[in-house]
């Protein structure tokens, strides 16, 4: 688990530090303040060794479109990480988990020919030259290429990797390894991929741990009596019996069991590992909120998982707050980003705290 997490540079983060992290950790805050900012540059750091997530983080939010201006000193996909696009500086990501201990990653763009020089693979220019009927290629200058280089330390192990975009497309090399650990991402917006539901109930099966999620479900949807995973034109999609004489598809049961099945195979499924959600309160009655937290942290010390949401809803807090007193385990920690200035900043409140905080009424959202 993460104990603690700093951010330099990316995204509106000039420099964020958060110590104290917990196994649930609920980020709160205004809007525009780095809610979902934080929870990409996590994303980024939890792969570890793959600059390609930086491109992902931007397809997350829906900008899938690239645009790219093959001139000296042009722009590049990934300008909108660095905060303020001051895409001179580097970007640095520094997490303290249990897992890896102090890692340490490292994003810069490289321009000039001397750091060119350093990556692994030939660089292709906008033109090939051709010398004597063969075809030759020129070394490439800033403006012909565009490199993102990523670095890492962790311990005693460190590598570098690259995001090279040419005229011969885009590519990561070396090959990045795995990530040291499992790590999801839901965004507010994002619809479910059925056959990856239905995947990841099989593997709750497969442990005989599937009533992590139809006890979870039942908190919206009383009637549920069993889950089925029935293939439909081909396609393996979880059903629901409520009772009707007929299985019913969990996402026409509505957005709230759609959702909530995410989150909890999520966390199954990322066991020793970690979950971002973004807005967790999306298509969730403020009335099922309590036992739906409480569900949450007992599927997260369950399976060792880490949590990290975003909200914008004071009932949301209250709730997390409330149901995880009554879970296994109060491993929990609000953490709200505030703006003072042109800084933000994060002031996190422990159990105490935050109980004192709702009872006098204080803005914690």
């Amino acid at each position: 688990m993460y104990r603690s997490f700093e951010v330099r540079n990316f995204r509106c983060f000039e420099d964020l530090k958060i110590g104290g992290l917990r196994r649930i950790n609920l980020i709160s805050g205004m809007n525009n303040v780095g809610k979902t900012a934080f929870l990409e540059a996590l994303f980024v750091h939890c792969g570890a060794y793959n600059p390609g997530l930086v491109l992902r983080v931007n397809s997350l939010r829906g900008v899938e479109v690239i645009e790219i201006e093959m001139a000296k000193w042009g722009g590049t996909p990934w300008d909108s990480i660095f905060f303020d696009f001051r895409t001179a500086e580097t970007v640095e990501l520094i997490g303290e988990n249990d897992k890896t201990g102090h890692r340490i990653v490292r994003l810069r763009i490289l321009r000039e020919p001397k750091d060119l020089e350093g990556v692994p693979s030939q660089i292709y220019p906008e033109k090939d030259v051709f010398v004597a009927g063969q075809p030759s290629i020129i070394p490439t200058i800033p403006g012909f290429a565009r490199v993102l280089e990523l670095d890492y330390e962790e311990r005693e192990n460190s590598g570098r990797s690259f995001m090279i975009l040419d005229n011969k497309g885009m590519r990561v090399e070396p090959f990045s390894p795995s990530p040291p650990f499992q790590t999801f991402f839901q965004t507010a917006w994002m619809l479910p991929n059925v056959q990856e539901q239905a995947k990841f109930y099989g593997n709750l099966v497969a442990r005989g741990e599937e009533d992590f999620l139809l006890q979870a479900l039942r908190l919206i949807e009383p009637r549920l009596r069993r889950i089925e995973t029935i293939v439909v034109a081909e396609r393996a999609i979880l059903h629901g019996n409520i009772g009707i004489g007929k299985l019913i598809p969990l996402a026409f049961l509505g957005g709230g069991m759609a959702r909530l099945t995410n989150l909890i195979l999520y966390i199954a499924n990322a066991q020793d590992g970690v979950v971002l959600i973004d807005e967790i309160e999306n298509g969730l009655h403020h009335s099922v909120m309590p036992k739906v937290w409480q569900a949450i942290g007992d599927a997260a010390h369950h399976f060792n998982t880490q949590l990290f949401a975003t909200t914008h809803s004071f009932e949301c807090i209250k709730a997390a707050h409330t149901g995880l007193l009554e879970s296994k385990s109060y491993d929990f920690r609000l953490h709200r980003l505030e703006r003072v200035k042109d800084t933000i900043g994060a002031l996190s409140y422990d159990q105490e705290n935050l109980e004192s905080a709702i009872e006098q009424g204080l803005e914690v959202r």
